[in-house]
């Protein structure tokens, strides 16, 4: 009977939903949970709230975000152990998403799962066995990357929907940390500048899938690139008539075990090299000299104290953000410009930093760094396009 599969992959996707917030959204959407000091002991340059906006913000910043107590425990421990425990969390997760990919399929879930994704399959004339790593992206893009790639291994999916998907989870996993600034910013800088802000980020997010989505289906399709489907060898017999050897388990484990070898065989490798760069200060310098390289000569002044504030964390540009308007030196539309820009210019260091190692390991070394440098490059472009249109109306 196949009950008892299912409810424990329902306890699985339980569990996940649990422990995921903080590492999806570091992992997926690139911001970057607060740390009290790096591996030098040295505490990170924090902006702290002058005025009532500035105040107001920080209030309804603690009072909406909860950090477990493992995450606390976690964020003490010295540099290399804190990385240990996160490749093992890492390995964890892209483990489950093998194995939940498998189980959902042989179970019969997938089915029933693909109805509330069929839009999103349909447009892009992808396998209806994607739909659940999308549902999954908005908890974990890791999790949901690394089913993608069990179908692709399994025939499933050829390499046309298995890098559209993954164009795709990187924009949904993007809703993930949204919600958490949503009430302390409207809070702090009123909900019209709020609806504006997320207004454009979610607008941003929805046109990539749609553009991306079609032309996957238009352009990349009709040339047939990628469409030739990939079966392991010792995987195709098993699909021919779904006939199964062996228990359910046994079945499981024969098909998910060629991918999860590789996967770890990347994943270390490029953990530890990309630790070791974040090790020597190469991420921290890389987030400082990024808002030098891109000067917006069109925003205030005050952008050039908001924005590297902002390469910390979201929340420490808009608490310089809150400062500047309690001081009436910007108005409240130019902050949430100014914050915009940031967020260009800012989250694609902090995203790739957590997320390239995943993109390798599930991806390959140079399909996974140019997917990952792609994804980040068309978030940027639709962020773009979304906040020149609300500087269009504004001023």
């Amino acid at each position: 009977m196949r009950i008892v599969p299912l409810m424990i992959t329902l306890l699985l996707l339980t569990l996940l939903a649990g422990a995921l917030p903080t590492t999806s959204a570091l992992a997926s959407s690139g911001v970057a949970a607060p740390s009290h000091a790096d591996h030098s002991g040295k505490h990170s340059r924090r902006i702290k709230p002058a005025g009532k906006t500035g105040k107001t913000l920080a209030a309804e910043h603690k009072k909406h975000s909860s950090v477990s107590a493992y995450s606390h425990w976690k964020r003490r421990l010295p540099f290399w152990p804190r990385k240990m425990i996160m490749l093992l969390e890492l390995v964890l997760f892209i483990s489950a998403g093998v194995f939940i990919g498998q189980i959902l399929e042989e179970t019969g879930c997938v089915r029933a799962l693909s109805i509330i994704t069929w839009p999103v399959t349909t447009l892009g004339k992808i396998s209806r066995a994607a739909g659940p790593a999308f549902l999954m992206a908005f908890q974990s893009g890791a999790v949901a990357n690394s089913m993608l790639v069990s179908l692709r291994d399994s025939g499933e999916l050829d390499n046309r929907e298995l890098y559209t998907s993954v164009f795709v989870v990187s924009a949904l996993s993007l809703f993930a940390h949204l919600p958490t600034f949503v009430v302390p910013i409207g809070m702090a800088f009123g909900w019209e500048a709020t609806c504006a802000l997320f207004g454009v980020r979610v607008g941003a997010i929805v046109a990539q899938i749609v553009v991306t989505l079609l032309v996957s289906r238009l352009v990349v399709a009709r040339l047939g690139i990628g469409s030739g489907k990939t079966v392991k060898d010792e995987i195709a017999p098993l699909r021919q008539g779904r006939v199964k050897k062996g228990s359910f388990w046994g079945t499981i484990w024969r098909r998910s075990r060629f991918t999860l070898t590789r996967l770890i065989i990347y994943l270390i490798p490029t953990f530890i090299v990309l630790a070791t760069l974040e090790y020597y200060g190469a991420f921290k310098w890389l987030g400082q000299a990024m808002p030098q390289l891109f000067t917006f000569n069109f925003l205030p002044p005050q952008s050039v104290a908001i924005i590297p504030a902002q390469a910390l964390s979201l929340y420490n540009g808009a608490i310089a953000a809150a400062n500047f308007i309690d001081s009436g030196a910007i108005s409240v539309h130019q902050a949430v410009i100014i914050i915009l820009f940031g967020s260009m210019v800012t989250s694609p260091v902090r995203t790739l930093r957590h997320a390239l190692p995943t993109y390798v390991a599930i991806l390959g070394a140079r399909p996974g760094l140019i997917m990952a440098i792609s994804a980040q490059v068309l978030r940027m472009l639709f962020l773009l396009a979304g906040t020149l249109l609300l500087m269009a109306y504004w001023f």
